[in-house]
């Protein structure tokens, strides 16, 4: 995975909880690099995303708005 589709995962996940659009893969590769933590939902036994701690800090430095480098 590139750094920008990581990025875009690891935002999708933290908005929604679940892996829409993200593949199985790439899953796979969030999980290894500790981005991400698997849960199992009780009551609707669907399998819920949470970030661990690693993951919002990798989201949060990318999320910030980068200032336009300007020459003056």
């Amino acid at each position: 995975m590139k750094h920008e589709e990581v990025v875009a995962a690891l935002k999708v996940i933290a908005e929604k909880g679940f892996a829409t659009g993200i593949s199985a893969d790439d899953l796979k590769d969030l999980k290894t690099y500790n981005l991400i933590d698997s849960l199992e939902d009780v009551k609707s036994k669907k399998t819920i995303y949470a970030l661990t701690k690693k993951g919002r800090v990798m989201l949060k430095a990318n999320s910030k708005e980068q200032k336009p480098d300007t020459d003056l």
